[in-house]
């Protein structure tokens, strides 16, 4: 496999908070050994490469590519990393006050396993660089605004287990109405296994608007974006998968209350 895509960051690092919320990408053959009596904090990190095994709650886990390491302050664990091999990881560590913070607002937090795996570490690495910058770019003041992106970022990764099924299950859904235009409702509730009237029914139910007006509403924003950087009517129809010109512009109108052209000439960078 080319590791390119990791290697390029390796040996990055950045901590704030004195030095209690740090993170960062290491890239190395060395022999790891961990304990829960070497750390008190909480810890994420994404393998990418290398293997070992983890010993939590007098259980013993696998440690392989494509997997997560979860320890907390509740957890009795050794891990150890092989050196025969080159380790790639992704680490987040957090203090033992803001496990407690986080494990007040998501309980089940202490229900996530030591080790999971995930369908490929690469689709999580922009989230992880963009927390790694902000923490770089975060002094001791910044914690209350530093904490909410940490937190969505915890939320991304472990949603699986922090989640139940049907609100989890509903969440991936509503992320695919943001981005596909084209699949009907009915395809997509057929691949989260739903039928069409259960899924119009529960989306509802969580978030207080349909399926359909949701879409709806991110396909306009999409087109208003699209518009003001510049693009005509009638492409910003086409890349939204509308049939023709006139449906966008009717169906714009409806929603903003002005024409896809007149907001165009408002609005363009």
């Amino acid at each position: 496999m080319n590791y390119d895509w990791i290697d390029g960051h390796a040996s990055k690092y950045a901590q704030t908070l004195s030095g209690k919320i740090y993170s960062g990408v290491s890239c190395n053959t060395e022999s790891i050994r961990r304990s829960s009596r070497m750390e008190e904090g909480m810890v994420i990190t994404i393998v990418i490469s290398g293997s070992g095994n983890i010993t939590a709650n007098g259980k013993e886990y696998e440690i392989r590519p494509s997997t997560v390491l979860f320890r907390h302050p509740m957890m009795d664990y050794s891990l150890n990393l092989s050196s025969q091999c080159f380790h790639r990881r992704c680490y987040l560590v957090l203090p033992r006050e803001i496990f407690a913070l986080l494990l007040d607002v998501h309980p089940n937090l202490i229900n996530v396993p030591p080790v999971f795996d995930i369908d490929d570490p690469r689709k999580y690495l922009d989230d992880f660089l963009m927390i790694f910058e902000r923490i770089r770019e975060s002094g001791d003041e910044d914690l209350f605004s530093l904490l909410p992106v940490i937190e969505r970022y915890i939320l991304h990764l472990l949603s699986p287990y922090l989640i139940n099924g049907k609100s989890y299950t509903l969440r991936r859904a509503k992320a695919r109405l943001e981005v596909d235009f084209s699949s009907t409702l009915q395809e997509i509730a057929a691949e989260y296994s739903m039928s069409y009237n259960t899924f119009r029914k529960n989306f509802t139910s969580e978030y207080g608007i349909s399926p359909q007006q949701y879409r709806l509403k991110n396909k306009i924003e999409n087109a208003k974006q699209l518009l003001s950087m510049g693009h005509r009517c009638s492409e910003v129809a086409d890349m939204l998968g509308y049939p023709d010109s006139y449906t966008f512009s009717h169906q714009f109108k409806q929603i903003e209350g002005t024409t896809p052209k007149e907001y165009r000439k408002g609005h363009i960078l």
